[in-house]
């Protein structure tokens, strides 16, 4: 047992109670690792070494050192290491194994280089505790020599005691401390007794995949991303985390999937890529970009095949932690699956929202439409595509251009047949001399009465076509249908108002069309039982009538030529009345039309606002390496088809004028309304191009005035990023590696939602690979979760991958390697990495320090 004036035995009578107190304390505190280092000796530690493991936790044997200098040194071999091994390092410090506590050894340097080259982890202990402590007592150039010297990776720092000689310095790395690799800083507080485990000080987060001291090694070497003296605690996210297929190339292959970084490495034709689109397959989404669509399709239908299902497991975060299964036959649509494997009614979008994914060179493909990477950046934000109000806007819109059309129709019809009536008039006044007009009195009286049945009976038609919409089943199945768990809301009371409110407009809405349908039926009746009733009152006249009618025709008088002329006369005067109607109607429909387009305007600027914003998140998240600023969208093709299909002839001025940076709808159409002047005045367009476009009226007008020029962004990438001086060039003056560079800088900054990218590198600038893509990746960690599939090493290895899968192929199944789904902390792993993947020297110059590549 440890001894000493902080000796256990002061507290528990024997050691089997000291240890089971100790490791008791490192669950609680969910410790998995531990290190134990007695000054200058291990025999001591050895059976809390055995105890640990019958707990499960891995106890890594080792000593504290205490140099020449007095600088005390903590040497952490692997789990496993036998004492006799480590005593034997002890006296190779120049000292026998057990002896006395303040015993010096070899000088600090010594003791680093020594024990470095037998596999320990040599870190200088409490570095800020007075004497002992590396940053207390000595200073200047001997400082500065220990401080850079290669094999040092670490410091213990102590967080209750007083900051060390140039601490801050030191572990910022500024001169004269400049060191090429960044040093880790950890707590390891001397814990003897089982309460000091809670202390600030007692313990730090490594992220490895082994608990081991080469794993242990690897990150101090990468501190940043593996090593944390915080609870590094991701930020809570949906992450896709296993993907599976049965059948086709990869059949029986299942790869997990780490939630920051995973890279797929292997040669080519080893499924790197039907990884990737097979994860956009699953998911049901399409690629932007056309070629990249047809690359997608070439794949599900030649490497995935027929009959093949993909399976990925998905983790969602709100409201609960909840894991759904996402299955999906190539032929067939996505089905969602709960924990139990139930099949639910949601889609892959409802469980894990805004993936993004790119294919082989679609980066390079997507750089060629400001447009397209408007909407990528607007997706980011949630935005993606247009909002339900704004397409219900659009779909008024196309609605009431419809109605306005019907009744300005049905207006122009009217006063088409409205305009016979003086001709009518005029052959009737040509009986007034006769006397068939008094004689005929009567009969045409009965003429008048006869057309007032049939306009009555057509208005209640018109009614009856009017309700259909009101009485369709589907709008009160819809407000009737239940909401789903409303009751689990804290605020359901409110939900239950709200549910009960459309209930309650549904039976409303069928009482009133029950009403309506009796109403509209006892007009019917009403007006079929009048005519009958004044049928039956007139039959004695109809007779006299046609007594006199036989008269006036043995008299040559052509009575039947005057009735059918007074009879459509009559006719025509009783539609008179739906002058007005429709002149009202269509007053109201254009109301509502200037309504609808000031709200399609708000909806644009809503819009237009939302990619500002999207447009700000991404400037900041590139730090300033690429600069984006909203333009209008230079495609302009759905408003010139509509003018093509619209008007014949010349149409250059027209053109030119949509293709004007300030180009707008509407305001082309209010100058189109009022006349040739205003159109040559503001748009260059006059003559006969005017009057042709003035010509096509209002069907034209009303459908031009509804489209819109879209949104698009102008990117702007830093060339010179890095080396001190800035230079801003435009897409179009870049190079293809630099704008796809310009692309991803931005999709890695964006967004917090999982990216999966294919061969980022192969359109990339190979500069930015390092100096930008990279450090990208690092900051990322904990953040977003990204899935790579690559062949440079860059990727992997200098953005930390969490998790690297080798894959390896027979020309006719792909497969994940025996040994090649893990860390960079795994010695195969590293093999694998390093025949498979290339990079440039940088990546080579820091894969030495890192892994010893």
């Amino acid at each position: 047992m440890y001894e000493g004036k902080n000796a256990p035995s002061a507290t528990f009578d024997t050691e089997s109670e000291y240890n089971t107190a100790m490791l008791d304390a490192c669950v609680a505190q969910g410790i998995e690792l531990i290190a134990i280092t007695d000054h200058w000796k291990v025999d001591s530690a050895l059976r809390l070494i055995a105890d640990a493991a019958g707990r499960g936790i891995v106890a890594l044997p080792g000593f504290e050192a205490n140099s020449d200098e007095g600088i005390h040194i903590l040497v952490i071999f692997d789990a496993g290491t036998d004492a006799a091994t480590i005593n034997a390092a002890i006296g190779a410090c120049g000292v026998s194994p057990g002896c006395a506590n303040g015993t010096t050894g070899a000088p600090f340097a010594t003791i680093l280089e020594k024990m470095t080259a037998q596999g320990a982890l040599v870190i200088p202990a409490h570095v800020n505790i007075a004497n002992s402590g590396l940053l207390t007592g000595r200073g200047g150039q001997p400082l500065v020599t220990k401080i850079k010297h290669p094999d040092l990776h670490a410091i213990a720092v102590t967080p209750s005691q007083p900051d060390g000689l140039d601490q801050a310095a030191i572990i910022a790395g500024t001169r004269p401390y400049d060191r090429p690799h960044p040093l880790a800083v950890i707590y390891s507080d001397d814990v003897t007794k089982p309460a000091a485990f809670a202390g600030v000080g007692a313990s730090s987060w490594f992220k490895v995949s082994r608990l081991a001291v080469d794993s242990l090694k690897l990150a101090v070497r990468t501190p940043t991303t593996r090593v944390s003296l915080v609870d590094p605690a991701s930020d809570a996210r949906p992450t896709l985390k296993e993907i599976s297929w049965t059948g086709g190339f990869l059949d029986g292959v299942t790869i997990p999937l780490s939630s920051d970084l995973t890279a797929l490495i292997g040669g080519r034709g080893t499924g790197k890529s039907t990884a990737i689109e097979s994860l956009r397959f699953v998911l049901g989404l399409t690629p932007i970009g056309a070629e990249a669509k047809k690359d997608h399709e070439a794949i599900i239908r030649g490497v995935l095949k027929a009959g093949t299902v993909v399976r990925l497991v998905v983790e969602t975060t709100a409201p609960t932690l909840r894991r759904f299964t996402i299955e999906r036959s190539v032929n067939n649509l996505p089905v969602v699956k709960d924990e139990s494997d139930s099949v639910t009614n949601l889609q892959p979008m409802d469980v894990i929202q805004n993936v993004e994914i790119f294919g082989q060179h679609e980066l390079a493909e997507l750089t060629n439409d400001s447009s397209k990477v408007a909407s990528m950046l607007q997706r980011f934000q949630g935005n993606g595509h247009l909002s339900e109000a704004h397409l219900g806007t659009l779909a008024q819109l196309e609605a009431n251009r419809d109605s306005l059309a019907r009744a300005e129709r049905d207006r122009a019809d009217l006063e088409e047949e409205l305009a016979d009536i003086p001709r009518l008039e005029e052959q009737v006044r040509h009986y007034t001399d006769t006397d068939v007009p008094t004689r005929l009195a009567e009969v045409t009286r009965l003429t008048h009465d006869e057309a007032v049945f049939t306009e009555a009976s057509n208005r209640v038609t018109a009614a009856q076509t009017s309700l259909t919409a009101l009485t369709d089943p589907q709008l009160v199945t819809k407000l009737e249908a239940r909401f789903e768990g409303i009751e689990d809301s804290p605020e359901a009371d409110l939900l239950i108002r709200a549910q009960a409110a459309s209930t309650s407009l549904a039976a409303k809405l069928t009482e009133l069309a029950t009403q309506a349908r009796d109403a509209i039926d006892g007009a019917t009746s009403e007006i079929a039982a009048a005519r009958t009733e004044w049928t039956s009152n007139v039959r004695e006249q109809r007779e006299e009538h046609d007594e006199v009618l036989r008269k006036l025709v043995e008299e040559g008088l052509e009575p039947n030529k005057y009735l059918d002329t007074n009879k459509a006369l009559e006719a025509l005067k009783a539609k008179e009345s739906r002058r007005t109607g429709l002149a009202t109607s269509i007053r109201t429909l254009q109301s509502e039309r200037a309504t609808l387009l000031r709200t399609l305007d708000a909806h644009e600027n809503d819009r237009a606002r939302e990619l500002t914003e999207a447009v700000r998140a991404a400037n900041s998240a590139t730090g300033g390496v690429v600069i984006v600023k909203p333009v209008p969208a230079s495609d302009r093709q759905s408003i010139k088809s509509l003018i093509e299909r619209s008007i014949s002839g010349q149409r250059n001025r027209i053109m030119a004028a949509i293709d004007r940076d300030d180009f707008s709808t509407r305001a082309f159409v209010e100058a189109a309304r009022s006349g040739e002047t205003e159109l040559a005045s503001q748009f260059s367009v006059n003559g006969a191009q005017a009057r042709v476009l003035i010509e096509a009226g209002e069907p034209l007008f009303r459908e031009l005035e509804e489209l819109s020029v879209g949104q698009a962004v102008e990117v702007q990438l830093d060339v010179q990023a890095g080396t001190g001086t800035r230079e801003f060039k435009k897409m179009d003056d870049l190079s293809k590696g630099q704008r796809a560079t310009a692309l991803l800088l931005l999709l890695l900054g964006a967004s917090n939602a999982p990216l999966v990218i294919d061969q980022p590198e192969d359109d990339l600038d190979n500069r930015f690979v390092y100096d930008g893509i990279v450090t990208n990746l690092r900051n990322l960690k904990g953040k977003r979760q990204i899935i790579a599939s690559t062949h440079n090493a860059n990727v992997p290895v200098l953005g930390d991958a969490e998790l690297i899968v080798a894959l390896e192929g027979n020309g006719r199944n792909g497969r994940a390697a025996a040994d090649g789904i893990g860390s960079l902390d795994d010695v195969a792993i590293r093999s694998h990495v390093e025949n498979v993947l290339e990079g440039g020297p940088a990546a080579f110059n820091a894969r030495q320090h890192l892994y010893g590549f």
